[in-house]
């Protein structure tokens, strides 16, 4: 029964988790949703802006092989397609935490990814819609929240506490004893030291190290890592 939808379209995020999928759960995926209306584009410009022509696009609302439906009331079509579970890869964590409570609502599963790479280092507690990626590291008694989609080559130490809807790009490093609060955004090839707090609804810029607290809502950069302004 193909009774799995997943939330997210593009190629660099969705792509990968089907390509990580075993074929049991390829073969039950139903469609892609997404909850805003998604833009037309121009393929063959899109091609140009990148390296190579592999990338997927929508085309004849479909893509992956499968159907693409853009509805705010996207419970409406899970119910009419008799999906029960999902994965979630929508690129912001705020839209990922807005379906995750709908679905809770509605007793509609969420389903977590851990590529077969993944080292856990023991006692670690996961949160429901995990994604994370090939290569990773979760040290010992590191607790993971809910709906987080943690990248490629991340190094997650000890006692670390990741918040709900994080994301994680790849090649971050954190010291033990580390807090990322809710919603927060660390980008790529990001140092963090040990007994860290990094507040709720935060961002790290790429190639940062990060020596202090930063407190919620706010944007910090640099080596060391500076403030920046506040998140809006």
């Amino acid at each position: 029964m193909k009774d799995i939808a997943i939330f997210g379209f593009k190629d660099s995020s969705t792509g990968q988790l089907i390509n990580m999928l075993d074929d049991k759960y390829k073969k039950k995926l139903n469609c892609i949703l997404n909850v805003n209306k998604i833009s037309k584009i121009n393929i063959t410009e899109e091609h140009k802006k990148r390296p190579n022509k592999k990338s997927a696009f929508i085309l004849n609302n479909k893509i992956f092989g499968l159907p693409v439906f853009h509805e705010k009331n996207f419970v409406k079509t899970l119910k009419e397609r008799k999906i029960k579970k999902v994965f979630l890869m929508e690129d912001s964590g705020l839209k990922r935490g807005n379906i995750f409570n709908q679905l809770k609502k509605e007793k509609i599963e969420i389903l977590s990814f851990i590529h077969s790479s993944v080292k856990l280092m023991g006692h670690n507690t996961i949160g429901k819609g995990v994604i994370i990626f090939p290569d990773c590291y979760l040290g010992y008694k590191t607790d993971i929240g809910d709906g987080v989609v943690i990248q490629s080559g991340c190094r997650i130490e000890h006692h670390n506490v990741i918040g709900n809807f994080c994301d994680l790009n790849p090649n971050l490093i954190t010291g033990g004893f580390t807090k990322i609060g809710n919603y927060c955004e660390i980008n790529i090839s990001v140092d963090i030291i040990d007994r860290i707090r990094i507040g709720n609804f935060s961002r790290v810029g790429a190639g940062s190290l990060v020596l202090k607290n930063i407190k919620d809502k706010e944007i910090h950069y640099g080596r060391p890592a500076k403030f920046v302004r506040k998140n809006k």
